[in-house]
């Protein structure tokens, strides 16, 4: 062992052994997985106490240069690739992976998900839920940059955590046109509808508690509720809703803390609770005193039918807490939302909201007060455009798909929710669609776990123009045939004949489920 002590030195026994030991190691003297002396033989031949070459080690073992090792004494570390600005090396990279909580929902973790936001601008996307280019009333941010600056207006200062005065009566005002009744001190402006069920959860569940929440769901509410630790309790839908036999099950057996629900164009499914059925989940969470989280950020999106009023305009007993936004819908990219709940729900979660330190900031609240005071001209543009987005994914979906999907075209909202035929599994045929530079998003991650939706998916129709719409569906439309082809092989293709009479791509489909 090259160690050589100079004991008139100023410096320590065990800093010159440090030292030494540390240059024998970086100039590779001693290469990676050598053996150090074990303490008791260096010490006895260097004549000290064992003590010191113990302390030695040790400094050496926290500047990452060795290891131990059980059974093998100390060895000299591997190098890692890259050194500190002082010359020594980094420690090793912290282990992230082994940290991450097993409550997220497996949509974030996927693959597959990660493929398609990656994927380049050919591929047309029908999974991004929101409006990338939208029909966003930019004139009304403009209007009211040009009206308060010229009154000495500051509008990107900080808002009062319930948001400020003006907005809150107006939103209060706007609801009694919905059938809600609500004081402004019964609303609360927040800078998302993330936040929103962030605070509720924040507000009423403990570690364990149960959330009672409809399946499919809209995957941010089971990330937030996952994320809090709650433990949700499915309930499963039909045509008109929530099935009512099954959640007066999950309401008696296991005494959720709060029901979930989107009963208006809800995503992914673009469904639309009826009438009668909403009346009959609020008795029902009356009678087991249950609270309900009513989202509807969709409300005014409706191209066909007639409006449907929410849960909360049957509440009489303040028993449903009402979460809306226009971030969604008319403003992507400028967060702010709201809810309307009693009083004493309103002062906690203001008080909760208060501790986080975010809000809304005025420019944001006073463009959506302004857009709310002149709100019928300019709904009906933005109406009018995805209506017409809606109507060529459906008419694409027609042309290209029937047959190879079941579907139903929404009265409103941003979303078809279609179900895969043949057998085919939606992850299977996503990895077809890519290669025809489409995308979709897959049911399963709409589900709590990911269990269910295997052979279902989402089409997003408001992030497109209608001609990618068209083109897209018919990409999509080639995935599924090639996706049926290669798990029938076996099965002859029917003899081409006139396109008029039948498509022969169903033809095909029909023959194997007859076959199935």
């Amino acid at each position: 062992m090259l160690v050589r002590l100079d004991r008139a030195a100023k410096l320590p026994l065990y800093v010159q052994i440090r030292q030494q030991l540390r240059e024998l190691i970086l100039s590779g003297a001693l290469p990676p997985e050598s053996r150090l002396p074990p303490t008791r033989d260096l010490a006895k031949a260097l004549g000290v106490n064992r003590t010191t070459v113990v302390t030695a080690y040790r400094q050496l073992w926290s500047a990452g240069l060795v290891e131990g090792r059980a059974g093998g004494g100390t060895v000299v570390a591997r190098p890692l690739d890259s050194v500190t600005e002082r010359g020594s090396p980094r420690p090793s990279l912290f282990p992230w992976e082994k940290r991450y909580t097993q409550r997220l929902q497996p949509f974030y973790a996927s693959r597959m998900m990660r493929q398609i936001q990656q994927a380049p601008s050919d591929v047309i996307k029908f999974c991004l839920g929101v409006p990338p280019d939208g029909r966003t009333p930019v004139h009304v941010a403009l209007d009211v940059l040009e009206e308060a600056i010229p009154r000495g207006m500051n509008v990107l200062q900080n808002a009062p955590y319930a948001g400020i005065a003006t907005l809150r009566r107006l939103i209060a005002k706007r609801a009694e046109l919905l059938g809600i009744r609500a004081a402004p001190s019964e609303v609360l402006v927040l800078s998302g509808r993330d936040q929103g069920m962030y605070l509720m959860a924040q507000a009423l569940l403990d570690p364990g508690d149960t959330v009672a929440m409809e399946v499919p769901a809209h995957s941010g509410a089971i990330h937030t509720f996952n994320t809090c630790g709650a433990s949700i309790a499915p309930v499963p839908m039909d045509e008109y809703g929530l099935r009512l036999e099954i959640l007066e099950g999950v309401l008696a057996r296991r005494q959720p803390k709060l029901l979930y629900t989107a009963p208006t164009f809800q995503n992914p499914t673009g469904s639309t609770m009826d009438l009668e059925r909403r009346r009959a989940v609020l008795d029902l969470c009356q009678r087991y005193r249950t609270p309900i989280l009513e989202e509807d950020p969709y409300h005014d999106l409706r191209y066909e039918g007639m409006q449907v009023a929410p849960i909360k305009a049957f509440d009489r007993h303040d028993h449903v807490v009402y979460l809306s936004t226009y971030s969604e819908t008319f403003f992507p990219g400028l967060p702010l939302a709201w809810l309307i709940a009693p009083k004493d729900v309103i002062a906690r979660l203001e008080s909760l909201k208060a501790c986080m330190g975010e809000f809304p900031s005025v420019l944001a609240q006073q463009v959506v007060y302004e857009f709310l005071q002149r709100r019928m001209e300019e709904t009906e543009n933005v109406i009018s455009h995805y209506a017409s987005r809606r109507n060529a994914m459906c008419a694409a979906l027609e042309k290209h798909c029937a047959g190879l999907l079941e579907w139903k075209c929404p009265e409103g909202g941003f979303f078809v929710w279609a179900k895969l035929q043949g057998g085919l599994k939606a992850d299977i045929v996503l990895q077809e669609a890519l290669k025809e530079k489409v995308a979709f998003a897959s049911g399963w991650s709409f589900f709590p776990d990911g269990n269910g939706g295997e052979s279902e998916l989402r089409l997003d129709f408001a992030g497109n123009t209608e001609d990618r719409i068209e083109q897209g569906i018919q990409r999509l439309g080639k995935a599924l045939r090639r996706s049926l082809d290669e798990k029938f092989p076996h099965y002859e293709k029917p003899i081409p004949f006139d396109e008029q009479q039948s498509d022969p791509f169903i033809l095909l489909t029909q023959s194997l489920h007859a076959n199935l």
